[in-house]
């Protein structure tokens, strides 16, 4: 009965490697009649995917397996073991990209749902380990040097802040509920802080927090206040440099506290007309922060962070959202030198 198993296993791994035959492979898809179509399934060309192939150590050779990146799955599951470590990377891409199903994910990919989904999961921890080890903060002397000129009216200010929400869908706890319920949004969310550097860099990402949090209050959550002190420590940033916000961030005292500034819009005074410096000074935050607001839509173009959260992918999406933070750094910057 065994040796008949052993038969029928050995029969469905033959079938399998037929179907790949015919699998979608990078390679397949960059010599798609379809013009732009890689770009369009993963967001990078086809140079920048065997960039990231290197960064995450995966050998310029269609058949490396497994063996070659220490990825972890759930089980011992061979159809993912076999499968080319550039069509899992790419696997993985269009899932962030599009937020494709993965039923229609596996079937283009020749493996069963249970594996794309651990193939998935896995890579995403991997990305994290890997990704996570990359300094995305710049020395100021790097971003001064890259700086774009329509922004040297405001040359000591190295990082742009600004938070953003998700759609998640309706928690079945009652407690998660009211703690994700956004009045912003009128509905649940989860939010993450992001800072840009002057050419709209992601440089900084939280974790993600339920939606009901205040600004200020994952300003002091996310890690971001003692992040400047080290840089400051290092030598990446110098006391009195500055920081830009939005004024709903009451984080000035906060900022201060580690010897640097926090650029605002200027508040009203009074219900009389707002002076003409504070109206030009108000102008030129707004022209500079938008910058963010840019990289973080950038981000969102992973649609796996744009669509509507399912509650199942709660375990794991804040390391998706870094992973896509990340990676929209792989992009062209929004703004030029």
């Amino acid at each position: 009965m065994l040796a008949l198993k052993e038969t029928e296993v050995e029969r469905l791994k033959a079938d399998i490697g037929t179907l790949r035959k015919g699998t979608l492979t990078p390679e397949l898809l960059q010599n798609s009649a379809m013009p732009q179509m890689f770009a369009y399934s993963t967001g990078f060309t086809y140079e920048r995917f065997n960039h990231l192939c290197t960064i995450f150590g995966i050998p310029n050779d269609p058949c490396a397996t497994q063996i070659n990146v220490p990825l972890k799955y759930q089980r011992n599951d061979w159809q993912v073991v076999e499968m080319p470590l550039r069509s899992q990377l790419l696997f993985v891409l269009m899932k962030l990209r599009n937020n494709e199903d993965l039923k229609n994910l596996a079937f283009r990919f020749s493996i069963t749902v249970q594996s794309a989904s651990n193939l998935f999961n896995s890579w995403i921890h991997y990305m994290l380990d890997v990704l996570g080890a990359i300094p995305i903060w710049p020395h100021r002397d790097v971003i001064m040097e890259n700086m774009p000129d329509t922004y040297k009216t405001d040359p000591s200010t190295f990082a742009i802040l600004d938070c953003t929400e998700l759609k998640m869908e309706r928690p079945t706890s009652l407690v998660l509920q009211s703690q994700s319920y956004s009045s912003y949004k009128s509905t649940n969310t989860l939010k993450s802080l992001v800072a840009c550097d002057p050419r709209g860099a992601v440089i900084f990402s939280s974790a993600l927090f339920t939606g009901s949090m205040s600004d200020k209050e994952i300003v002091r959550e996310s890690g971001l206040i003692p992040l400047p002190e080290k840089q400051i420590e290092i030598g990446y940033l110098q006391k009195g440099d500055g920081l830009m916000a939005d004024k709903g961030f009451l984080i000035e005292d906060d900022i201060k506290s580690v010897g640097l500034q926090l650029n605002l819009p200027p508040f009203a005074r009074s219900k009389r007309q707002m002076p003409s410096g504070d109206v030009l000074t108000t102008k030129r935050i707004a022209k500079h922060r938008v910058h963010v607001e840019r990289a973080i839509a950038k981000i969102k173009k992973f649609k796996m962070v744009s669509d509507r959260i399912p509650n199942t992918r709660l375990g794991n999406i804040s390391q998706i959202w870094y992973v896509v933070s990340v990676f929209s750094n792989f992009q062209p910057h929004i703004l030029k030198q």
